[in-house]
């Protein structure tokens, strides 16, 4: 038991200190655990015994180890005693929780001129060369005459009501109910995952997230405050099991889910799991932020409808982008309201930037009401298609059976998981000195716990591109 007391004994708890000593022990072992001297699976000393070395009585130690098991630091196990948390040395404050740009963003946003020569697997931009420009510029030339200067005059913060009302007809097509007063226009989706954990969030808050899921979600919920737990996937979606526990110990603010083509894991969730998912988050009186990546990319017969179609009591936000498949830096996408939030929604907005672009905005009505939009997924579908089967043949072909990748259901990319013995972040490093550019999988995990799992997208690249990139892919592992 020396060796397990030997963390504790430098801890001076202070009666004089306006603080009480359980708070005061609280934030001793909370450091302990942050500076890593108490790692995960730790066990803590007994609390008589804690008690006696520190001069104090059993219930601050009770209660200071009650606060850090309720906050997700520690676990106690009856008849066993009290560990450290696997997701404890996770846990940060907006205050000390710093990440890397480019953990979140792709390479061709942030240093578009590097790795010109490389065959580019990271991105999962559209190409460009795909869009239309000639009918953007058709577009463009109607909303100049039509509206002149005023294309350019600031909209209503809430957004260019005509698009609203566009896109509340097109989401009656996906059995989604709502009304252009309840959409907020934002500038991207990125903004509307910033916008809703500032309107809902508070300091402490919990929110669960996928294990993996989207670093940039990540980094807006902690900026503002909010503490992560990361829920792992199975090939159906969430891991039900291990959720129905967590909420059993934690009681969340917000559950964030990418619930078709999740990236970056392209897994699609069942039925089954959609219904269980809105039962818990009625039943716990949770409320669910989705993110509708790339839905439009699913190359089975029907589209996969997204979670907030079997939203029957507003539980569930919903944020589309409408530039992320057509051209990313235009910025724009909209999300669902829930009455009871759309006041603060809309104060949020206003304070982040006023509005969205208005002239981006009355474009993508006109290609919403003259069915532009409809026709321009219906040819990116086809093409991606093509390229997403001959990318899924040259992965069965070039990659070596001790490679497991789920082959999802569309997107534009797939996530493999390496071999044991390969690290994701030397294996990229690696593949960037063969002029093969991949995005590392532990990006994705709130934690950075994960080190097999990498990314690779055929997004803008040529068949021929695909093949030599699968090549060099399995050659590298082999």
């Amino acid at each position: 038991m020396k060796d397990k007391i030997n963390c504790f004994v430098s801890i001076q708890l202070s009666k004089q200190n306006k603080e009480a000593l359980y708070v005061q022990l609280y934030n001793e072992i909370l450091q302990l655990i942050h500076n890593g001297q108490l790692a995960a699976g730790y066990k803590l000393p007994p609390i008589r015994k804690l008690a006696q070395t520190l001069g104090v009585n059993a219930g601050t130690i009770v209660s200071a180890y009650r606060e850090l098991e309720k906050n997700g630091f520690i676990y106690s196990t009856a008849g066993s005693g009290s560990y450290v948390s696997d997701q404890a040395t996770g846990q940060h404050g907006a205050v000390d929780y710093e990440f890397a740009a480019d953990n979140i963003y792709m390479d061709e946003i942030l240093k578009p001129q590097e790795n010109m020569q490389a065959i580019n697997m990271s991105t999962v931009s559209l190409n460009p060369d795909i869009v239309s420009v000639d009918q953007l510029k058709q577009i463009m030339m109607k909303v100049l005459d039509r509206d002149q200067g005023h294309a350019f005059s600031y909209q209503d913060s809430q957004g260019f009501f005509p698009l609203r009302e566009s896109i509340a007809k097109h989401l009656h097509n996906m059995n989604i109910h709502t009304k252009a007063e309840n959409l907020q226009i934002i500038s991207g989706a990125q903004q509307g995952i910033d916008i809703v954990a500032r309107a809902l969030l508070q300091h402490g808050d919990y929110v669960f997230t996928e294990s993996p899921t989207y670093p940039g979600a990540v980094a807006s919920f902690l900026a503002n405050g909010a503490k992560i737990i990361d829920i792992p996937m199975d090939d159906d979606g969430i891991n039900i099991e291990i959720l129905e526990n967590k909420l059993q110990q934690f009681h969340p603010k917000l559950i964030y889910l990418m619930p078709v083509l999740h990236n970056p894991s392209g897994i699609t969730y069942s039925i089954a799991k959609r219904n269980k998912m809105i039962k818990l988050a009625q039943r716990h009186n949770i409320i669910i932020l989705e993110d509708d990546y790339i839905s439009e990319l699913s190359y089975g017969e029907k589209l996969m409808a997204p979670l907030k179609s079997i939203d029957r009591d507003d539980r569930v936000i919903y944020i589309k982008s409408l530039s992320k498949i057509f051209m990313p830096g235009l910025r724009l996408a909209f999300l669902t309201m829930p009455e009871y939030l759309s006041k603060k929604i809309l104060q949020v907005k206003y304070i982040t930037d006023i509005s969205t672009s208005g002239f981006t905005q009355r474009i993508f009505d006109l290609y919403l009401r003259e069915g532009y939009w409809k026709k321009h997924i219906n040819d990116i579908r086809r093409i991606y298609k093509t390229q997403f089967e001959f990318a899924a043949a040259a992965a069965q072909k070039f990659l070596p059976d001790n490679v497991k990748w789920y082959n999802p259901h569309g997107g534009l990319s797939f996530w493999l998981e390496l071999p044991e013995q390969v690290d994701s972040k030397v294996f990229c490093q690696k593949a960037k000195e063969n002029n093969l550019l991949i995005t590392d999988g532990s990006n994705f995990y709130p934690y950075h716990a994960d080190n097999r799992h990498v990314r690779i997208s055929f997004a803008t690249l040529s068949l021929q591109e695909i093949e030599t990139g699968m090549k060099i892919l399995g050659e590298m592992i082999k």
